[in-house]
C-alpha cells in the first residue's frame, strides 16, 4: 500500500492525512516530532478497524487492542492511531449496533490533547450528514428546477462529493453519477450547433482567448486572482462563473474536436496582427 491508495478519491482520508502531517511537523509527541510516518499510521488504523468490525462486541476487545498497540508504539502514537480509528469507524457503514458502545468508550479513552486535532473533521462531516436526503427523486426534483445545465451539473457534483465525504454507499451514488453523465452528454449536444457556427467559439477557446489577452496586458494569472479572471470570462461569455472557474482551475486542454476552431481563431488573430496564437497541445 502507498499513501495514495488511502487518500486518492477519499476525502475523509485526505483530511486525516492533513492532521497526520501536522503531527509529523510539530513537537506534540512527548516534546519530539512524530516518528511514525502517516502511511504506517494509516496501515495500523485500518488494520484495527477491520479487527474491530469483525467483533460482535468491539467495545470489549478494543482495550486489549489498545494494550497490544501500546507495547509497540509510544503513548502519543497510540492516541493518534486510535483517533484515526475513531474517525474512520464513526463514518463507516458498519451495521453492528454495538459499535456505538466502542465509540462512546474510546471517545474518553483517547487523550483530549491529541483528539482535539481530529474533532474538526467530525464537526465538518456532520454538517454534510444533516443536509443530505436519501430520496433521489427529491434530489432530482430540486435539480430539475435549475435551468442552467452548468449549474445543475454543479448541484449534482456537490451532492455527489458530500455523499462520498459522508461515506454513503449504494444506489443513490450511482443514480447521481448517471445523472451527471446525462447532463454532460446533453450539454455536448446543446453546444454542437453553437460550435458549428464559425462566428461563435467553444467556451474553452473563448476563456483561453480572454486569458491570453490579459497576459498580453500583463494582467493574467500571474498578476490577478483566478476568481476575478473567471468573473470577467463569465461576463463576456454569458456562461456560468462556477463552470469557468472549475475549468480554469483544473487547466484547460483541447482535443482534436477543437482543431478546426483553433485554426480559424488563429487566422483571425494573425489577421489582426495580435502577438499570440492558440496552441492546441498546450494546457492553459
Amino acid at each position: 500500500m502507498t499513501i495514495d491508495n488511502y487518500i486518492t478519491n477519499n476525502d475523509l482520508n485526505a483530511r486525516l492525512y492533513q492532521v497526520l502531517l501536522h503531527f509529523n511537523d510539530s513537537d506534540t509527541c512527548d516534546g519530539n516530532n512524530l516518528k511514525k510516518q502517516p502511511l504506517e499510521i494509516f496501515n495500523q488504523a485500518y488494520a484495527i478497524c477491520e479487527e474491530l468490525q469483525n467483533e460482535k462486541h468491539p467495545e470489549i476487545v478494543a482495550m486489549q487492542v489498545w494494550e497490544r498497540l501500546r507495547e509497540k508504539f509510544l503513548i502519543c502514537e497510540t492516541n493518534i492511531i486510535f483517533s484515526c480509528v475513531y474517525v474512520i469507524l464513526f463514518f463507516s457503514q458498519d451495521k453492528n449496533p454495538n459499535m456505538k458502545f466502542f465509540l462512546s468508550r474510546f471517545r474518553y479513552k483517547i487523550d483530549a490533547g491529541f483528539f482535539q486535532a481530529f474533532e474538526p473533521l467530525i464537526r465538518e462531516e456532520l454538517t454534510y450528514l444533516t443536509t443530505l436526503t436519501d430520496n433521489f427523486e427529491t434530489l432530482k426534483k430540486q435539480a430539475n428546477e435549475i435551468k442552467d445545465l452548468d449549474e445543475r451539473e454543479l448541484f449534482y457534483t456537490d451532492y455527489f462529493t458530500r455523499y462520498r465525504q459522508a461515506r454513503h454507499k449504494g444506489n443513490l451514488l450511482q443514480q447521481i453519477s448517471d445523472e451527471i453523465d446525462l447532463i454532460k452528454r446533453t450539454k455536448e449536444l446543446s453546444t454542437t450547433d453553437t460550435d458549428s457556427n464559425p462566428n461563435t467559439a467553444n467556451l474553452k477557446l473563448r476563456c483561453v482567448l480572454i486569458v491570453e489577452m490579459l497576459n498580453q496586458m500583463q494582467l493574467g494569472k500571474a498578476h490577478n486572482d483566478l476568481t476575478k479572471i473567471s468573473k470577467l470570462a463569465a461576463l463576456l461569455t454569458g456562461s456560468s462563473y462556477h463552470n469557468i472557474y472549475n475549468q480554469m482551475q483544473k487547466g484547460i486542454t483541447f482535443s482534436n474536436y477543437h482543431q478546426k476552431q483553433i485554426e480559424e481563431t488563429n487566422q483571425i488573430l494573425t489577421d489582426l496582427n495580435l502577438p499570440f496564437t492558440i496552441d492546441k497541445a498546450k494546457q492553459y
